[in-house]
């Protein structure tokens, strides 16, 4: 490894948070194993080949060592989250099932006429694991090759520009609703059941485009199989130097992160969150892991619980303004 390399590691471990910032002394997270040593079931709202799958699936081995038991990735997609977030807000609150949440938690309570939990107090917040920009990834045939030639054809063909979502109320569709918004154009919205599969409706040309995390398309790009017409953060990424903002293509201020946290249900008690936040950002730390997801674009996070609930507040209020002012109409 080089000593750029190092460098550049070291970087991303110091952006996690420390351990002693947390209000509990530390202690090895397999003293206490929750539930008689159950299996911890990771709760997914999205299928695999997602971006929350990706980084469910990096931190697997990790967590299964730090907690001492088996920890099974449990994808249970439909209905924007729901579903996963309702098994969890009814679960046992005893660390045995948890929430890897996307950034749609925060979106449900104004998509949704009617919720079947309370987003701010049926869950118990745990950690922010990472945080990534979105890439507007296109199909290769689509006649426009950066932002300012997307928003000149949607101009001149409205709703000729087809793009996809992980499900109505996704942060995706309120991005490409802002962008829409803010540029003054129209495109047509095709909601899909996850990441994976509107990331497959762009390969097979179904939708022109998708703003999707890079992780979920780096490889289709690698293989020029899917293009990148720009990146939705405040800085371009480092894996896609040649790619500009959409900050920089003319629309000053955008900006669209989404992010992905651990929620336990309600009432979990304050060793537990400390014993599970501990064992993620042990598993976080990891050098395999630390390569892994910066590699695929991912912002290594590894927040308080008070921080991911303010977190949670944050983008709900956001994104709400944008939908409102979008006219969008999720029911």
């Amino acid at each position: 490894m080089s000593s750029a390399e190092r460098t550049r590691r070291r970087r991303l471990l110091l952006k996690i948070l420390p351990l002693g910032a947390m209000p509990v002394p530390m202690m090895h997270a397999a003293a206490e194993a929750p539930a008689g040593n159950r299996p911890l079931a990771l709760v997914l709202p999205f299928p695999p080949g997602g971006s929350v799958d990706i980084v469910a699936r990096q931190l697997q081995p990790g967590l299964k060592a730090a907690l001492g038991q088996t920890v099974v990735v449990d994808n249970k997609p439909g209905a924007g989250g729901l579903i996963a977030s309702s098994t969890v807000a009814r679960a046992r609150p005893d660390g045995s099932t948890l929430l890897m949440a996307f950034d749609t938690h925060a979106i449900n309570p104004f998509a949704y006429k009617q919720l079947p939990y309370d987003t701010f107090h049926d869950f118990t917040p745990i950690s922010q694991l990472v945080r990534f920009p979105l890439v507007i990834a296109a199909n290769p045939s689509l006649p426009a090759a950066n932002v300012r030639e997307l928003v000149a054809l949607a101009k001149a063909k409205p709703d000729s520009v087809r793009y996809a979502s992980s499900g109505i109320g996704s942060l995706n569709q309120l991005a490409a609703e802002a962008l829409a918004t803010e540029a003054g154009m129209h495109m047509l919205h095709v909601p899909y059941k996850g990441g994976g599969p509107a990331v497959q409706a762009v390969l097979a040309n179904e939708v022109d485009i998708f703003f999707s995390s890079y992780a979920a398309v780096q490889a289709h790009v690698a293989a020029r199989t899917i293009k990148v017409l720009g990146v939705t953060g405040t800085s371009r990424l480092r894996q896609l130097p040649q790619v500009p903002t959409v900050a920089e293509q003319g629309l000053k201020g955008f900006e669209a992160y989404s992010w992905i946290g651990v929620f336990g249900p309600a009432n979990l008690a304050a060793a537990t969150v400390t014993r599970i936040h501990q064992a993620l950002v042990e598993s976080l730390r990891q050098p395999r892991v630390v390569d892994a997801l910066a590699a695929q674009g991912f912002e290594i996070v590894g927040g308080s619980p008070a921080d991911l609930g303010k977190l949670v507040r944050q983008e709900h209020d956001k994104w709400q303004a944008v939908a409102r002012k979008a006219n969008i109409q999720f029911e």
